[in-house]
């Protein structure tokens, strides 16, 4: 389904008659898990959204279904490298806060990918240092079509993509605009307005060199206005949010010789954010009853300014990388060059009372603004080595600098693989990363400034198995060793990987140092079997621990310690244009914090008892989805149609638990709240040739 475009170009018989060198050397480190834009289509519960197909991916998991962030191995959102056609993005998707790799829906059709490649662990020296993954996303290529569009309409918003072929190279353009606000007019609060456009020239010529130019654009806003009168309201905080995001890049692929080439790129990113928010009650003990009926005019009611944010915390990007092959032997190198620009006014004028401190005040009062350029390069080398047959070996390191805090990093990377035949593999890897703490952690308080660049190490051994037809197995194990991770100053419990998400409630900054240590080991097995043309199944389980320490030096499950993630998904192609997806989810609960019952009566508010930080867990997470895909072509008119069912069983999958401060009676304090019901998905598309 929605592949035509892609269909236009298999096979393809290549013109390249002088020079035939690979965009990307191989290496002998552990294979990243692959895909193409058809299977994130086509597959139940992902929405067409590339970043929710990931999780499908043997350890990768969502934090819910409300976002599409992933957590990999352990680790925390903000630990993911996003790359499309080489341009490094720092968000693909609408609605992301800083300090984080998802949001609510993505930025890019998922109907202009031709393939992913995701790295989970051991990834070499060239990409630019993340501590769990790098994905790489490929846009179509289709530089045999004149001109091509669709038209589509469904659950995430109506738009369209084009390509044509302009001045001998190809452009290819999408745009599409959500339509989930129209539903703010009916009565529902808080539903997210957005709109997206990517566009993309390429040029190629008989020598194999290559110019490109891409640029992704995306703008939201969404404002959440809880009822003040309604004492099953879930939040006290009026939030008003919108902003922007966009990246232009461009590059420049230059073929030496058959064994050499080179490639060099510029870019620039800028991410817009505008918050504000407003307390409704500001002493939880006095909540006066509010006349009228919601909502409640300024004139009655007027909620306290609590947060405010304008911020674009930018960067501007210069790249040049040159790799050499021989028959026994290959060599890259590169350097990168960023220039960030973190620009922040933020205020936080009252602070907040602390959902982790039983003392009756606000507290964590805070007003920062920056704008300032900082510089950081990034510099590799690495050799691959092919002494035996079926032995590679490969070896390397990146030497990083930030400006800000003087800091250099020196990070190795080691791998070997061997061919035990045809059908096994055996590997094992090496590799120390280093990340700067986002910018808005490392500003919000004069202490901050000294934190470090977050390490980890990854120690990875597998085996990749063929010896059944049609069947390709990799079995991995993994061992990460996390240091010098942001940690609160005043609360000794606390740390990046144990914060408490307060949904809906207001936005606060603490300070931090970088005392924090964690691990994350595991193992994973996965299966990829394609029976004929007509039936692909997929499946993993992989068991894995993620335990973090605080100040306090106790360690403790993280937020992301899944102990248990499952995946079972099945496509299923028939006769006249129909296929049958579906897909099974299972995860462990995730580690919470209780509430310190006593404090929190007698205060009327949440107070977490952190003596007992993330020591509960709630149910198990199951999803069952399903999609029903048919192809048409209906009086000349080419249809692609799609219908399908999310959470068939409408299983009650825990979210979280809020405080309820105007309901009477402390029984009725606590209200869980779950994750999505049972929810429909479908749409329609339109091919024109």
């Amino acid at each position: 389904m929605f592949d035509s475009l892609a269909n236009h170009l298999a096979p393809v018989t290549s013109t390249v008659e002088v020079y035939g060198v690979q965009r990307e050397l191989a290496t002998s480190a552990p294979e990243p898990f692959e895909a193409g834009g058809q299977d994130v289509l086509s597959t139940a519960g992902a929405f067409g959204d590339v970043s929710r197909y990931l999780q499908t991916f043997p350890g990768v998991v969502a934090t819910s279904d409300l976002s599409n962030e992933v957590l990999v191995r352990g680790g925390h959102p903000m630990e993911n490298l996003f790359l499309v056609d080489g341009i490094e993005i720092p968000n693909i998707n609408h609605l992301a806060t800083m300090g984080t790799t998802g949001g609510f829906g993505p930025m890019i059709d998922s109907g202009l990918i031709q393939g992913i490649k995701m790295y989970t662990g051991g990834y070499d020296a060239r990409y630019p240092e993340r501590l769990s993954s790098v994905t790489e996303i490929r846009l179509l290529n289709p530089e045999h079509v004149t001109s091509h569009a669709e038209a589509d309409y469904g659950i995430e918003g109506f738009g369209g993509l084009a390509g044509k072929a302009v001045h001998g190279g190809d452009l290819l353009v999408s745009a599409h605009h959500g339509l989930l606000e129209m539903m703010n007019s009916v009565g529902i609060n808080g539903l997210p307005s957005y709109s997206n456009e990517l566009a993309r020239y390429r040029h190629n010529d008989s020598s194999g060199n290559r110019f490109t130019i891409l640029q992704l654009a995306g703008w939201d806003s969404v404002k959440v206005a809880p009822c003040e009168q309604n004492t099953h309201e879930t939040s006290s905080i009026d939030s008003q949010y919108s902003g922007w995001r966009e990246t232009t890049g461009a590059e420049w692929q230059h073929v030496y010789s058959s064994r050499s080439f080179g490639v060099a790129s510029i870019s620039d990113s800028e991410q817009v954010e505008h918050i504000d928010q407003q307390e409704q009650i500001i002493n939880p003990l006095h909540i006066g009853k509010i006349p009228g009926t919601c909502p409640v005019p300024a004139s009655l009611f007027t909620p306290t300014p609590v947060y405010m944010e304008s911020s674009n915390d930018a960067f501007s990007s210069a790249n040049y990388r040159f790799e050499f092959s021989a028959s026994r032997f290959s060599v890259s190198t590169g350097s990168s060059f960023w220039l960030q620009r973190p620009h922040f006014t933020i205020d936080q004028p009252l602070g907040a009372l602390s959902p982790y401190s039983v003392a009756p005040v606000y507290a964590d009062s805070t007003s920062f603004a920056s704008n300032f350029s900082s510089g950081e390069t990034g510099s590799y080398a690495q050799m691959t080595v092919h002494p035996l047959r079926g032995l590679t070996m490969s070896g390397g390191g990146r030497v990083q600098t930030f400006a800000f805090g003087s800091h250099t990093t020196v990070t190795p990377r080691l791998s070997v693989r061997y061919s035990l035949g045809e059908h096994l593999g055996v590997h094992a890897a090496y590799a120390s990363y280093a990340q700067l703490p986002p910018y808005v952690y490392m500003l919000a308080y004069p202490a901050n400034r000294a934190m470090t660049p977050m390490r980890d190490t990854h120690e990875v051994i597998g085996m990749d198995i063929g010896l059944v037809p049609s069947s390709e197995i990799r079995i991995e194990a993994y061992n990460k060793k996390y240091s010098d991770i942001p940690a609160s100053t005043e609360y000794p419990s606390v740390d990046l990987h144990d914060m408490v998400d307060m949904l809906g409630q207001q936005f606060v900054w603490l300070p931090m140092n970088s005392g924090a240590v964690g691990k994350s080991s595991g193992i994973e097995v996965s299966d990829l079997t394609r029976i004929r043309s007509g039936l692909v199944l997929r499946g993993s389980i992989a068991y894995s621990r993620a335990m973090f320490a605080g100040l306090d030096h106790v360690s403790r499950p993280s937020n992301y310690d899944f102990p248990w993630i499952v995946n079972v998904e099945g496509l299923k192609r028939f006769g006249r244009g129909y296929e049958v997806s579906s897909r099974y989810g299972y995860a462990t609960g995730r580690p919470y914090t209780p509430y310190n019952t006593a404090e929190s009566i007698a205060q009327n508010r949440p107070i977490y008892d952190v003596t007992r930080m993330n020591s509960l867990r709630v149910p198990y997470y199951g999803r069952l989805d399903a999609q029903l895909n048919k192809e048409a072509v209906i009086h000349g008119i080419h249809l692609e149609i799609y219908a399908g069912v999310n959470n068939i069983l409408d299983r009650s999958n825990f979210l979280t638990n809020v405080w309820l401060p105007r309901m009477k009676g402390a029984s009725n304090k606590v209200y869980e709240i779950d994750q999505m019901p049972i929810f429909p998905n479908g749409g329609i598309r339109y091919i024109l040739h």
